[in-house]
């Protein structure tokens, strides 16, 4: 197909060079070309549209189309050299993918058949209604500006597509291997010491161009069809990087490289953590869950905005704020706590996009102690009077019942925030989708549930925001996306956008290209 169409170019741009020829040689004789019934050349060649200056418009053709012939023919040995065995060895280098995605004839084709095309609707409009008369070599050149942008898009499409597939091939490839060989090694060694230095190797590859062209050869994938506006934000792709995975921005050089579309930071606390004692993080593997107790660990609102501000943020990066994991002598101290963490962001110069409001994280003191309505409304009033200057997002509780969580949207509505977050762990330990041998586990260890057992229960309040706020709120959905169709299905329930944390750790670090490149194959075999 790709190879017929980039023929079919080189064919076009012969026609429009034969039909511009034919009307230039014939202007510098002297001669009206012969039209036939129903036109007349004359009128058009002869008016004064018919050059611009000295320069009659079927020279300009002329060498609109000689450049196009160049161009297609170039394209089309392009795709000869390249045949599909050699590309596929040509694609495993960086070098390859650079020039066969962004320095090939057909990038320069688009943007000439592009102004070919609006210079075509221009003439046919001046031969319909200002000079009034149709000329038929004029018609073919049309039409044929109009064959070739028709070709270039079809072309373009397609290599689009096999990028995409190619990447998610890749992509499923690398999964194997991560499920098969790595993840059983990396689940022989405890959670926490995994984690954490998983957190020092990526900002060791984020802190150089060559680290973060590696991991962006290996597992990312982006493409200008997944970019969307939110809030005023332009997001690169849909899905991102939860909180409570970068407590304090190790991560920010690295996750663009990786395909996230979005990256939150946090939970940050006004004050130094070092977070709950004892297990902080282990896994639940036949649940597809990890067991979290971290307690919003965090080196504190001023360091993590003394790390940021000497960072460039290459993707709309968010701060999670909560108020630090400690007992407080009144709820005036806790609020206070709070206000002043979004104070020393408001007063940075780091360059983050949005807030999360951190509300329900069952790990600290106190539990989740504005997830009542009259808690919540204070904190948001307080809020409002800050007049914050960015998107606030509240990442809601997902335990609550229905009617409980509608009387939350009812406080939360009334107020300045942009969009909801479904949500954060599960305390249930009632949740049929956990491992009976795992909720034994879970009974002699402290801390809640992530990732699968928190599917159903997030999808449903997804929904539920959804029917009863129409387009109220920016909904972003995490909890439980192990897989592209599981991120489909939160888009498909309200979310504007996705997150997840425990899906990568369970699938791999090419889980985020992979996902982008099933989008983009989805939106482009519709």
């Amino acid at each position: 197909m790709n190879t017929a169409l980039s023929l079919l170019l080189v064919i076009l741009s012969l026609v429009g060079i034969a039909d511009a020829g034919y009307i230039t040689y014939e202007k510098y004789a002297g001669i009206v070309p012969p039209c036939g019934a129903g036109f007349d050349c004359g009128a058009v060649l002869n008016s004064r549209w018919a050059s611009i200056g000295p320069v009659p418009v079927s020279v300009l053709g002329l060498l609109f189309y000689a450049t196009v012939l160049t161009l297609a023919s170039l394209h089309f040995l392009e795709l000869e050299i390249f045949s599909q065995k050699q590309k596929d060895v040509a694609l495993k280098s960086s070098a390859s993918i650079k020039t066969y995605a962004h320095l090939s004839p057909i990038h320069l084709l688009a943007c000439i058949t592009i102004i070919g095309l609006i210079f075509s609707f221009f003439l046919l409009f001046l031969m319909a209604v200002v000079i009034k008369a149709w000329c038929l070599y004029c018609l073919i050149s049309a039409a044929t500006s109009i064959l070739l942008f028709i070709c270039v898009q079809l072309i373009l499409k397609i290599q689009q597509i096999e990028m995409a597939g190619f990447r998610f091939w890749i992509s499923s490839v690398l999964a194997f291997k991560y499920r098969h060989v790595l993840k059983p090694l990396f689940f022989l060694i405890d959670a926490e010491t995994i984690h954490n230095f998983m957190l020092k190797v990526g900002e060791w590859l984020g802190s150089s161009s060559v680290g973060k062209q590696i991991v962006k050869f290996s597992f990312g994938y982006t493409s200008p069809t997944l970019q969307k506006t939110v809030d005023g934000i332009g997001f690169p792709s849909p899905v991102g990087l939860a909180a409570g995975f970068d407590y304090n921005g190790q991560l920010t050089q690295v996750t663009p490289s990786l395909g996230f579309g979005f990256h939150t930071i946090g939970t940050v606390t006004l004050q130094p953590n070092a977070g709950n004692p004892g297990v902080r993080l282990d896994r639940l593997p036949k649940s597809k869950g990890l067991l979290v107790n971290k307690g919003l660990k965090s080196l504190g609102a001023m360091q993590v905005v003394k790390k940021l501000e000497k960072l460039q943020l290459h993707i709309p990066t968010g701060i999670s704020i909560a108020s630090t994991n400690k007992s407080y002598a009144s709820l005036r101290e806790q609020l206070l706590d709070i206000v002043q963490s979004f104070i020393i962001f408001e007063k940075s110069t780091a360059q983050h996009s949005y807030y999360e409001m951190n509300i329900s994280c069952p790990n600290t003191f106190g539990g989740e102690p504005f997830t009542t309505p009259d808690r919540l409304e204070i904190l948001l009033i307080i809020l409002d009077l800050l007049k914050i200057s960015k998107p606030l997002y509240i990442k809601m509780p997902i335990d609550q019942s229905e009617k409980e969580t509608l009387l939350l949207l009812k406080i939360i509505e009334s107020h300045t925030v942009a969009g909801l977050i479904f949500g954060n762990l599960t305390k249930d330990k009632k949740n049929a989708s956990i491992d009976k041998s795992e909720l034994q586990k879970w009974s002699t260890q402290p801390g809640n549930v992530s990732g699968k057992p928190t599917w159903e229960r997030s999808n449903r309040l997804l929904a539920l925001v959804k029917k009863h706020y129409k387009n109220r709120f920016t909904l972003i959905g995490t909890g439980g996306i192990f897989s592209p169709q599981d991120l489909a299905k939160k888009q498909e329930l309200g979310a504007d956008l996705s997150q997840l944390i425990t899906g990568l750790i369970f699938q791999g670090p090419q889980l985020i290209g992979q996902i982008n490149a099933w989008l983009v194959l989805k939106e482009k075999l519709r």
